[in-house]
């Protein structure tokens, strides 16, 4: 109720100073009401009152006002007539000084508690500040009486509006997931009885059917005679950090996947490129060639967090070493297309052993060749997107095609249809080789969110 009172009348403005003349007005209004009943005795007896009111409404100057209203008050209708000091009894001047000296004390008292009170508003404001910043409330259950109470802050915690806040233990544990509830109910008894301070961890399930996760952390308050009267405690949102945790440890798992197949690739390129190379100095540079396309490709993903990577981000970094795109001699087009790791993987190798194939023997071993990569999306049935990539070299020298099928060939059909589910078409046009490649780009489950 003071609270209320400090906050809406200023310290010593004027509206205070107002109230104190008012106060004073209605004080003398109800003595003269009285003094059928009580005389002209007691003539400060309504003037205690309207002081104190003044001093908590207003402040230090509005209380001062209101003692020597009262006593100019008290002079001109309560005294008898007359200005001289001569003409007051003892009685007069003795309920003058008492006056005086207990309205100066209630002053004193009453603004050193306006100001306490001003005080804790200012540092309830902080700590609910703190709390509501760091997703933190505060709560007390009486437990003789069942009654819980919340904070504001408590109550932004759980995301509810204020009329809705459990008023007992039932309706607080209703509150928390039909999973956890029995454990958390089970570490409040235990607590209850040994006194311990707890912590515990539950979800909360609130009524528009979202899910946070709650840290709780709280000890139980004894009387003299060892009866548990309060627990009090203080509840976190931890639902940021625990997502955190998830996907931490998600990301594990999916480093220690991705680490196995990367090492796996590795050494099938290993295996699979010194079985098709002449000597020891081309099997170095063969697969120090494919090892690096492959570092591209893992540098590219590295900065998407492994999340996806564009086919043409893919296209950029594989035909970098052989002169990138300059849209003279290699051009690429298509639509915005985003792949998922494994694709761009796949992808990449292939990319890179036909952009290999293409310097050393395709078109871009030639000074007038030229190479176009051409791309687009296809809906062949609903739900379904299919992504076809047209490979095609131009002005190299004449192409045969090759009587045996080396381990760049078994690499791209390996890579497409086995990994992805795609397919590889190969011509070997007299003006230079033509390749079509085709793979879903749906996910498993269909959604096409990848594209």
């Amino acid at each position: 109720m003071l609270t209320r009172y400090t906050k809406l009348v200023p310290a010593n403005s004027p509206l205070a100073m107002g109230i104190a003349v008012g106060c004073v007005a209605a004080a003398t209004g109800v003595r003269l009401a009285l003094s059928a009943v009580i005389g002209p005795t007691a003539p400060f007896i309504t003037m205690f009152p309207a002081v104190l009111m003044a001093t908590v409404v207003g402040g230090l100057g509005p209380g001062l006002l209101a003692i020597a209203l009262s006593i100019a008050v008290a002079w001109f209708f309560f005294f008898p007539p007359g200005l001289g000091f001569g003409s007051f009894s003892a009685p007069d001047v003795t309920s003058v000084l008492f006056f005086t000296l207990g309205a100066l004390l209630m002053v004193l008292v009453a603004t050193a508690m306006r100001r306490a009170v001003r005080r804790l508003e200012e540092a309830q404001e902080k700590l609910l500040a703190a709390l509501d910043a760091s997703s933190t409330g505060t709560w007390r259950w009486d437990i003789q009486k069942d009654v819980v109470e919340w904070d504001p802050a408590m109550v932004n915690v759980f995301g509810l509006p204020i009329r809705k806040m459990p008023r007992n233990v039932e309706e607080f544990s209703a509150l928390i997931h039909p999973d956890d509830r029995a454990y958390a109910n089970s570490v409040i008894a235990e607590a209850v009885k040994d006194g311990r301070t707890i912590e515990y961890e539950f979800r909360a399930k609130l009524p528009g059917g979202e899910e946070r996760w709650i840290y709780d952390r709280s000890r139980v308050i004894y009387d003299t005679e060892g009866t548990p009267l309060y627990m009090i405690g203080a509840c976190l949102d931890i639902t940021g950090r625990k997502r955190a945790e998830e996907r931490q440890s998600l990301l594990i798992h999916e480093l220690n996947h991705r680490v196995k197949n990367t090492l796996a690739t590795v050494q099938s390129l290993a295996v699979q490129t010194i079985r098709s190379s002449p000597d020891p100095e081309a099997f170095r540079s063969n697969f120090m060639a494919r090892l690096m396309a492959l570092s591209a490709t893992h540098d590219l993903l590295t900065r998407t967090y492994w999340e996806s990577a564009s086919l043409r981000e893919v296209l950029e970094v594989e035909l970098r070493p052989h002169g990138g795109i300059d849209h003279r001699r290699i051009t690429v087009r298509g639509e915005p297309v985003k792949l998922r790791p494994q694709q761009a993987l796949s992808l990449g190798m292939a990319f890179h052993e036909l952009a290999t194939n293409a310097t050393k023997y395709g078109a871009l071993s030639s000074p007038d060749g030229n190479l176009t990569i051409a791309w687009r999306v296809e809906t062949p049935d609903a739900g379904s997107r299919r992504l076809l990539i047209d490979w095609r070299e131009q002005g190299g020298p004449p192409v045969t095609k090759p009587k045996r099928q080396g381990f760049g060939t078994r690499l791209i059909d390996r890579s497409i249809a086995h990994e992805l589910g795609g397919c590889v078409e190969a011509n070997y046009a007299p003006t230079g080789l033509e390749c079509r490649i085709g793979l879903p780009l749906a996910d498993s489950s269909g959604d096409g969110s990848w594209t």
